[in-house]
Formats: structure tokens, sequence, C-alpha cells
């Protein structure tokens, strides 16, 4: 059977050397996962990784080797992407293509990886149910797993998928969505630090395991190395609110409707308990660039947050 060979054969007919695009976490011609829950930034981190893959810059403190890059997108539109793609100064615009994924399936997708050497898939369950396959069900994963490694249109490219945690904190889905990966990394916001902070933990393949602190800078949406020595104590669900409106721009309304857009629904059964809560963290909200306004009229009182990024000269 040719497909039978020694290790002597092997190792004299091809290149064993590893070539890593990200060195010592994302090798070429892998899938990997990255995962984290909702509003985590694993979309900012990809995109800050892609730049910094484009223009062959180091992320993170570690070096990159530069790919032509194609940006997936199932819930961001092109346009966003190449906004955050301008803020945080990419260079090479024309290394890095971005594709608005709708309900194309994968079949008719592969013909716009073929120029591509690095392709970031975000997110990775749209692709699964565009395919009518079940994330939970591990035969369904390993034949999608299968066609991104051998099928024609992913040949030799290198692959990151963007998922979802469940509520345990692991990879939502079949456990083969991590076991099927080369690399697995989960991006986490560590609870009681303050909201610039992240925590990229990798492991997986022939990569060793490792905790990466990031400082998450919102206004500029760059991702950069942190100690995590100038760390400070903010209540997680505090944390929350500051990226909710961060991301917004501005929410306002009574206390119901603010609790609501926010997703607070303890704060819904008492009217006033938000506004006291807020109110109560002032500090913290104006040191994150957030303005609370409270107004009153002869119906309701309102409360008001806005994002008001200071401007530096």
């Amino acid at each position: 059977m040719k497909d039978i060979r020694t290790v002597e054969e092997i190792l004299s007919q091809e290149n064993t050397d590893e070539e890593w695009i990200w060195e010592s976490i994302i090798r070429a011609n892998t899938v990997n996962i990255i995962s984290g829950d909702e509003s985590s930034g694993k979309t900012t981190l990809m995109i800050n990784l892609c730049k910094a893959i484009s223009d062959e810059e180091e992320f993170l403190g570690i070096k990159t080797s530069r790919q032509k890059i194609l940006y997936i997108s199932s819930e961001m539109s092109g346009r966003d992407i190449s906004m955050i793609f301008e803020k945080i100064g990419l260079k090479n615009r024309d290394n890095v293509k971005v594709l608005e994924l709708h309900e194309d399936p994968l079949t008719i997708l592969g013909y716009s990886v073929m120029d591509a050497d690095l392709i970031v898939i975000d997110l990775f369950i749209q692709i699964l149910i565009n395919e009518g396959k079940d994330p939970n069900v591990y035969k369904d994963v390993n034949e999608l797993y299968a066609t991104l490694r051998k099928g024609s249109s992913f040949r030799d490219k290198t692959i990151i998928l963007v998922h979802h945690l469940n509520k345990l904190g692991e990879i939502n889905g079949s456990v083969s969505l991590g076991g099927a990966s080369d690399t697995r990394m989960i991006l986490s916001m560590p609870e009681g630090r303050r909201l610039s902070e992240r925590k990229l933990s990798v492991y997986g393949k022939n990569v060793e395991q490792k905790d990466i602190n990031i400082h998450f800078d919102f206004p500029s949406r760059a991702m950069t190395l942190s100690d995590g020595s100038e760390s400070e104590k903010i209540d997680y669900e505090l944390a929350y609110i500051i990226e909710q409106v961060i991301k917004r721009g501005e929410v306002s309304g009574n206390c119901q409707e603010v609790s609501a857009v926010l997703k607070l629904s303890r704060y819904g059964r008492n009217p006033n308990s938000l506004k006291r809560y807020l109110n109560a963290n002032t500090e913290v909200l104006n040191e994150n660039d957030i303005e609370l306004v409270s107004e009153r009229s002869k119906k309701e009182r309102t409360i008001r947050l806005i994002h008001k990024p200071k401007v530096t000269e």
C-alpha cells in the first residue's frame, strides 16, 4: 500500500521542521480553536492577531510569520471588521480579506479561500448550522473537521475557529471540538479583576500549556501583553455593565428598560435597585469613561449611561 511508509522514508522525503504562524502556539497547516464567553473579546483578539501576522509583528510578545489572511465573519459586518483593523493600525491592508458569511454552505465557501494561508472562521457554529450538523454530535463534528483538514479547498491552510464556551466554562458542544483541534485557546475575564484584563489559556498537541495576561484597551481595541501587576479589583457585574455600555455607546431609559437592555433581570423587579447600585459605583464608572446621568420627569425617573472616552492630544 503506497500510503504506508517507514519512519525513515517519511523523514527523508518530507520536511518535518515545524513552521509556526504564531511561535509556540499556532503551527502552519493545523486546525485550531479559540473559545470564550459572549463579549469576552474573542473577535477583537483574533483581529489583533491577524493584524500582527499580516504585518509580521510580535503579538503579546510572541513572534509571528506573515500569511495571507481570510477573515470570515457571521456576526459582524465586513465594514465593522475593517474598522477595527483600521483602529489598531493594520499596515498591509491588501493582505487581509474579509468575507461576510450568511447562508453560504461550506462547499461554496471553498471558492473564497483558495489564495489564503490563514483562515479565521468567526463563528464556527454558523458553519456547523449551515452544513446541517449538530455541534453536540461527535460524528458531525469529526466529519466537518475532516473537511477542514483534508478537503481540496482547505489543504495546506491554517484554520482558527472562533467558538463559545458553555455554562461550565468548557468548549460548547461535543468533546471532539477540543480534542480534534491542534491548539485550544480559552479567553477569559478573570473574576474580580478590572475590565481591561483578559487571560488567554493555551494548550493542545505539541504546545506547551501557558497562560498569557492581556491588557484590553477598549477605545483603541488594541490588545497588548500585561503582567497583571496593576490589576485592581472590580465587581464582575459592574465590569459587564461597563463593557456593554462601551459597546453600545449609550444606554438610557427607566430602570426596568435599562435592566432589560443590559440583561440584568434581577434589577428589573425593583426600580430603584439598579440606580442605587450605579450611584454607589460612580467613581469606577468615571474611571472607565462612563458618565451616569439621572433625570426625573413628572412621570418617571430615567437614567443614562454614556460612554465618553477621554480625548488625548
